[in-house]
């Protein structure tokens, strides 16, 4: 074969691979253009159902006095106007009882938490080490002359975080259960776990006197502060329940299933006056929020 023939059959071969190289490269770009429209449509679809699944919280509260002489619970709801970007915060703060500066300090936890809002929902380990430099803060300036208790919640996008210190009480209500989710953090749960280990019984743990004197308190110095490192998946008809002792001394905790149905106003009613009734003669201050969690649309 001569050059020119040899020359020709190269040109050839290489404008064959040319459009065969074009061919293919058609091919997958309409194969990957295919394929990303129908994902990019997908998770249209999918930003949209949880658009339109967003759970919406129901809030309603109550706080008496009790028959103490004042009231040193203290609590915070934050607005709703931006719940979808910045969620819902709920707090209840309960002042140590028998000492100075209680109802000083519960109210001082709540501004403080009111001044922080809007909280970053996924910066919980940050959150929980501010709420410790306020609890030093506190010591700082009151010096074990009082304390208060911390049961904090944030909701966001179908998910909660929550923070506690001390023995305030952060429960969920849902399938006809209602779980306690923060361990109370008193001298009974440190006595009930030290008895359970060394296979003794724990009846003396609750007759002790010193059984419900706090561990850790907002007000101790570096209190350790309990938090959720992954946000709890809320789901249609949960109800959250946050209170101060007061609350589930009179009702306790699993009782509380049997007010869950319906509004959150109506649970917070309903629970409010299960305590009335009780008539307990020492009955301490009181405070709870009820949230009720449902689907709708939030503008």
């Amino acid at each position: 074969m001569d050059d020119i023939g040899l020359l020709s059959t190269r040109v050839k071969i290489i404008a064959a691979a040319a459009l065969f190289a074009v061919v293919i490269t058609i091919v997958c770009f309409l194969a990957f253009y295919r394929y990303y429209r129908r994902k990019g449509s997908e998770i249209a679809d999918s930003l949209e159902r949880e658009r339109d699944e967003l759970l919406y919280p129901e809030v309603a509260y109550f706080s008496e006095i009790g028959k103490r002489e004042s009231q040193q619970d203290a609590f915070y709801i934050s607005p709703m106007e931006n719940y979808r970007r910045n969620g819902i915060v709920l707090l209840v703060t309960d002042g140590m009882g028998g000492l100075k500066y209680g109802d000083e300090i519960s109210s001082e936890i709540a501004e403080s938490i009111e001044n922080m809002y809007p909280l970053s929902f996924h910066a919980a380990e940050m959150i929980s080490d501010e709420l410790r430099r306020m609890s030093n803060s506190i010591y700082e300036k009151y010096r074990l002359q009082g304390g208060a208790t911390l049961a904090m919640v944030h909701i966001s996008g179908n998910y909660m975080n929550f923070y506690s210190s001390g023995d305030s009480d952060i429960i969920l209500i849902r399938g006809g259960e209602a779980t306690r989710l923060n361990p109370r953090q008193n001298y009974l749960s440190t006595l009930v776990g030290k008895l359970s280990k060394s296979g003794r019984t724990t009846y003396e743990a609750y007759v002790d006197k010193k059984s419900r004197a706090l561990i850790d308190f907002m007000g101790n110095s570096n209190p350790k502060i309990i938090y959720t490192t992954r946000p709890i998946r809320l789901t249609d008809d949960d109800v959250v329940v946050i209170c101060s002792d007061g609350v589930t001394d009179a009702v306790p905790c699993k009782s509380m299933v049997q007010f869950s149905d319906g509004s959150a106003k109506r649970c917070a009613q309903q629970i409010k006056r299960s305590i009335i009734m009780k008539k307990h003669p020492r009955q301490d201050n009181y405070t709870g929020i009820v949230i009720k969690l449902s689907r709708g649309i939030i503008n």
